[in-house]
């Protein structure tokens, strides 16, 4: 029987100087490679131009997490007091909204937050199997000579 060899998944480099990197992410890119990532200890502005990195749409996602938390925090609220058991304590009226403000806001900020979780989970593709092929030494012991 034939020892099969591991399927590649992808390949590291190690550059010297950040000009080499950008350098070598912009042919890589105009090769045609699209799922490329270049890693660096601080932050180079080229290598996003040059890898065409793009805004992610997860801020729109906790946005919108935000609002529906906030609105949904809100109405439960209200239905409570006004439709569901409205009870008429101290004389206030039953939609008194100043008190519904600290309940509507840990709904926002709940709903918001796991949105942002699960919205990154998703985005980052992490239910995908990351393969056992991948080797990497130096790089990921963190070795900074």
């Amino acid at each position: 029987m034939k020892p099969t060899q591991p399927k590649l998944y992808g390949i590291m480099a190690e550059f010297d100087n950040p000009s080499d990197l950008v350098a070598a992410a912009r042919q890589t890119h105009e090769a045609g490679y699209r799922r490329v990532n270049g890693y660096s200890p601080y932050p180079i502005e080229e290598l996003t131009e040059a890898i065409g990195f793009t805004r992610t749409t997860l801020p729109l996602i906790v946005l919108i997490g935000g609002i529906l938390g906030g609105l949904g925090g809100f109405f439960m609220q209200y239905w409570m007091e006004v439709i569901d058991y409205p009870l008429n304590v101290g004389g206030k009226p039953f939609n008194s909204w100043p008190a519904f403000i600290p309940i509507t806001f840990e709904c926002t900020v709940l709903v918001a937050a796991f949105a942002a979780v699960l919205g990154m989970l998703v985005l980052n593709k992490a239910a995908a199997a990351i393969p056992s092929g991948i080797q990497c030494t130096e790089f990921c012991a963190g070795d900074t000579r």
